[in-house]
Formats: C-alpha cells, structure tokens, sequence
C-alpha cells in the first residue's frame, strides 16, 4: 500500500514537469524502481510469503513434511544395496513386546525415537503390569527418563547416547574429555589437564 501511495504521489510531481530534462527526470527513476519492487512483491514475495504460511501450518513442530504425504516426514533411510543413507518421506514405527508378543505399536511423523517414546508409552493400555521400561540408547534423554519415573512410575533401563563410549579406555584417558577434568565443588568449577579453571 505504501508503495502505491508512493507511486501516486511521484505521478503527479511527474505530470507537473516539463517534457524535457536535460539528464532525465529523478522522480521517473525513482518511479520506475518502486514500480518493479511493487511487482517483485506482487508476483514473487507475496506469493512466497503466503506458501512458506501454509507450509508452517503443514509441518506441525517438524522439520520437514512430504509433497505428496503431509504426515510423513523425511528420514534417513538405508534400503540401497551400497548402505548410503538417503533421506525419503516415511514414518517411524514402533512396536512393544514382551516374551515375543507385541504389546502395542505406533506410527509416528518424528524421525527420532527420543521423542515418540512419551507418546508412545501414553497409547499404551497394561503398562501398569510392568515394573520396567526397556530401550536401546536412541530412547535416552533426560525428559524421558524423568516421564518414565515421574509420570508412569516405572525404571528405565534406558542407556544414554555416550554410555558405551565412556566406558571405553581411550575415553577415560582422553585429557581433553570435560568427564576427565577435576571438578571443585565447593567453588563450582573444573581444572582441566593443563591447569585452567
């Protein structure tokens, strides 16, 4: 709207001058670019705008969402035969079991798995007959552990993303490692391998 009320006003300024003007008129100039920034708005910006709108409302709270399948999502998947992970539109299934049975199972649009086993465990009708929470280390998080013993009342034997590389020598002889620095607790700082608090 500004830009056309600009536009108006340097029409009528233009039709007050002369026909001639040696080195061309300023206010054409100045019409001419705002008449093709307003354009540019028009037909590009605008448009672009109102698109990127509609795919914020597509994507509720991911990262990325399918043309042709609004709920999938892209994940990396590894189904070539030379093991490249590739990302492509799919779901992440996940399924309980105990002593072989499936308990229950869930389709889910988050690519990770840290963040469907809330949801998950939510769906989940007996949890009350299990005293155990049971996952691989791509469940562990600090906001699952602390559902699971807050919210569901169970143990999680969930292990964190680097417990297996911790326990390995070349970790816990690495200096440059924050877990390897010593730590003062009264005065709430680390002294790393060279002497600096």
């Amino acid at each position: 709207k500004q830009t056309t009320n600009e536009i108006e006003i340097l029409d009528s300024r233009i039709a007050k001058e002369p026909k001639v003007i040696p080195g061309g008129s300023k206010n054409k100039r100045k019409r001419r670019r705002l008449k093709k920034l307003a354009r540019t708005l028009k037909t590009d910006y605008l448009p672009r705008i109102k698109k990127y709108e509609d795919d914020q409302n597509t994507f509720q709270g991911r990262n990325s969402f399918s043309k042709t399948d609004h709920d999938a999502t892209f994940m990396r998947m590894k189904e070539d035969p030379m093991l490249n992970g590739q990302l492509k539109p799919g779901y992440n299934l996940q399924a309980a079991s105990n002593g072989q049975f499936v308990l229950n199972y869930g389709v889910f649009s988050n690519p990770t798995d840290t963040r469907t086993l809330i949801p998950f465990l939510s769906s989940m009708h007996h949890l009350e007959l299990f005293k155990y929470i049971v996952a691989d280390a791509g469940y562990g998080s600090e906001s699952n552990y602390s559902a699971i013993v807050d919210h569901f009342n169970k143990v999680p034997l969930i292990p964190y993303g680097m417990m297996e590389k911790e326990k390995k020598r070349k970790f816990k002889n690495d200096p440059t490692k924050l877990q390897n620095w010593d730590y003062n607790a009264e005065l709430d700082y680390y002294t790393d391998n060279q002497g600096v608090k």
